[in-house]
Order: structure tokens, then C-alpha cells, then sequence
């Protein structure tokens, strides 16, 4: 195996310019340090201005806000845009966190370690996303800090897997291990390991090798790889089907479950239910054996499951199919046969999407509304 990873090594790089990307990341990081130094971490009262906080999102988040295809960002975080900001507002607000995860920051081996748990533990019972089990955010930010000796494989279930296909010597006991254990060792640990393969490419550089597609296809299965305003409304009337394609409808589809998440907590759906984050795997496109949902969530009352599935391009018969799947595998791999509730996004409310949804306990139907409004500048 080892010849041929550094095959695969040698393709990529005819394709990737090192020199550029490692000489974009230090300047990403840079703009990360001075934010962190001057908004974050100085003693200064004024509020953090959210044009400024997006920036920093952007560079952490592949799906933060502005970002297009060709935005370099250090991961997929599947933190909501609100989250982030009220994540580096609390850290301003709060000195102890934000002297903990400066030093953090600093350190490293069992001195990172120790000031990792320490932070978690602080942070215990904040729901802030900033210490989850996968550490996303603490990972995101490590990497942003020094691209030079750290990893962009922000999720310890990916670390993991990575570590487990490749075979690598290393030290990190994922089940039993700290979490400041589990994230300094097994970065260590993929870094060294590709050394042994002679690959000693920039820690940037190694997590992009894995995430392409020919490599990531052998430590990753298909349905993890997709991890790379609306109001409920009751019909008035039912509306004939119209099943053809809208390609400006379509394409605002597409983009709303983007939204949902990056805005969860100004939706309706955010009052009621929460989004997810369970060993490793998170309310969006959650993986299952049966192919992705759009987006899980726990009802925040009793905790049940909550399948939300959006009406693109398909018919109402395939909408209803795809989330009966969805609720039919929850309750028989995860919820032990408990209830598992359904809702279904749609532009537009029709009979036959009606009629089905009757037969489907548990299931909902919410209509979003797109309000765009000009109004015109007078100095």
C-alpha cells in the first residue's frame, strides 16, 4: 500500500500548487491572529462587529457566509453562521475561556493536552459550540492559527478513520482517551504516519491529499462523503401539481438548507428543535445506511428525532418515499422503535403531497416564503 499512496501523492501534487496554497494559509492565519489579538483577546467593551466576525467565519468555515466554490476555508465546520458569532462573542465576553483557548493555542503535546480538558470543562454546560465531541470548533481554530503544524481534519471521527485505514503506529486510544488526548495525539499521529511514507508535504497539504477524491474514497464510505425564513403554514386551499421544472425555484432549494442551518435559530423550526452533533456526525446531511438526510434535529421538549427533508427538483410520491426511509431506518437503528417524526420544506403545497402526507404519522408540512423587498437610497 505504501508505494501506491505515494503514487497517488505524486498525481495530486501535479495538480496542487504548494508553494501558493501554504503562502495563502499564512496569510489566512494571519488575519485569524490579528483578529483574535485585537477583538478577541484585547480588554476593549465595544461589541464585535459582525462584518468583521464573518470575515474570520469565512476563512473557518467552508460554509460561512460570502464563501463561494473557490474560497479556500479551513473545513466544512457545520456550525451555523449565528453560532459562530455568538461562539467568538462569548469567548470575548467570557476572560476565562478566552485565556484558556489563547493558551491553547500556544502550546502543544501534554501541555495542550491538559489545557483542552481544562477548557472544556469550563465551558461545561454552554451551548456555545465551541467544545463539542468531535472538536470541530477547537480544531478549526488550531489550524488557523498555525497551518504549519496542524491538521485541517477538524472531525476526530475522520482523524480516526483516517488512522485506522492507513495503519498507522500511533498512540491516540479514541475510546479511551481525554479529549485533549484524542485531539493532540492523533494529529501527531497522521502527520507522522505519512512521514513513514516518505510524504512530508505541509499538515495543509497532507488534509487536502486526503479529502480528494481518489483518496478519500478508500477511507471514507459514500454516504459520509457529503460531509465535505420559514414558517409552518396550513393550506387554505390544494393547488393542482405542477411538477415541471422552475429553475428559480430550484436553484433557491438548493440553497436552503444552507440557510436553515446557517440561521437555525431565527427560524420557527429553531424554537421547537435543536441541531445535532453525535459522535461525529451532525444535523446536516446526517449520514444513515440508507443515504443522507437533509437535516436531523431533537425536539428540544423530549427529545425526538425529527427528520426534515426539502421538496427540490422530485415529485411529492418521491418526497414522501425518501422521508418514510429516513423515519422507517431512525426507528429501527437508532431510537429503538420510539417515535420519529417527519417534515417535509416545500415552495409550494399540491394535492398529491397532501393526500400522502395524511398516511405518514408524524409528518408536517411547512411552505417557505422568500420576501425580497428594494427600497431606494436617499442620501
Amino acid at each position: 500500500m505504501e508505494n501506491n499512496i505515494l503514487n497517488l501523492f505524486n498525481e495530486f501534487l501535479k495538480n496542487y500548487d504548494v508553494e501558493s496554497k501554504d503562502a495563502l494559509w499564512s496569510e489566512q492565519s494571519l488575519k485569524f491572529r490579528n483578529f483574535w489579538q485585537d477583538k478577541i483577546f484585547s480588554h476593549s467593551k465595544d461589541e464585535l462587529n459582525d462584518t468583521e466576525t464573518d470575515e474570520i467565519i469565512r476563512i473557518l468555515d467552508r460554509n460561512g457566509r460570502g464563501n463561494t466554490k473557490e474560497s479556500e476555508a479551513v473545513a466544512k465546520a457545520m456550525i451555523a453562521q449565528g453560532a459562530w458569532r455568538r461562539m467568538f462573542n462569548e469567548l470575548k465576553n467570557k476572560q476565562p475561556l478566552h485565556e484558556c483557548l489563547d493558551r491553547i493555542f500556544k502550546s502543544s503535546g501534554d501541555e495542550r493536552e491538559k489545557l483542552i480538558n481544562q477548557l472544556y470543562k469550563l465551558n461545561e454546560g454552554n451551548r456555545n459550540n465551541l467544545t463539542g465531541p468531535s472538536g470541530n470548533a477547537i480544531n478549526d481554530m488550531i489550524f488557523a492559527w498555525d497551518p504549519s503544524s496542524n491538521l485541517s481534519i477538524i472531525s476526530l471521527n475522520d482523524r480516526k478513520k483516517v488512522l485506522e485505514y492507513f495503519g498507522f503506529e500511533n498512540r491516540t486510544v479514541f475510546e479511551k482517551d481525554s479529549i485533549g488526548e484524542k485531539i493532540v495525539k492523533s494529529n501527531e499521529d497522521i502527520i507522522k504516519g505519512f512521514k513513514s511514507l516518505s510524504i512530508y508535504g505541509s499538515p495543509r497539504t497532507v488534509s487536502t491529499f486526503l479529502y480528494s477524491i481518489n483518496v478519500q474514497s478508500l477511507w471514507k464510505t459514500e454516504s459520509e462523503k457529503e460531509f465535505t425564513s420559514v414558517s409552518e403554514e396550513k393550506p387554505s386551499q390544494i393547488i393542482g401539481e405542477n411538477e415541471s421544472s422552475d429553475q428559480t425555484l430550484f436553484y433557491m432549494e438548493k440553497e436552503l438548507e444552507n440557510f436553515l442551518i446557517k440561521n437555525w435559530e431565527k427560524t420557527e423550526l429553531g424554537k421547537k428543535y435543536d441541531l445535532i452533533e453525535e459522535d461525529g456526525k451532525f444535523s446536516q446531511q446526517y449520514p444513515t445506511g440508507v443515504g443522507p438526510i437533509d437535516i436531523l434535529v431533537k425536539d428540544k421538549k423530549d427529545g425526538t428525532y425529527i427528520v426534515i427533508e426539502l421538496k427540490r427538483n422530485q415529485t411529492s410520491d418521491d418526497t414522501i418515499g425518501q422521508l418514510a426511509r429516513y423515519m422507517g431506518w431512525l426507528k429501527e437503528n437508532k431510537t429503538n422503535g420510539k417515535t420519529v417524526k417527519g417534515i417535509i420544506i416545500t415552495g409550494g403545497y399540491d394535492e398529491r403531497l397532501y393526500y400522502a402526507s395524511q398516511m405518514l404519522i408524524g409528518c408536517e408540512i411547512y411552505i417557505y416564503q422568500v420576501d425580497f423587498k428594494l427600497k431606494e437610497f436617499k442620501e
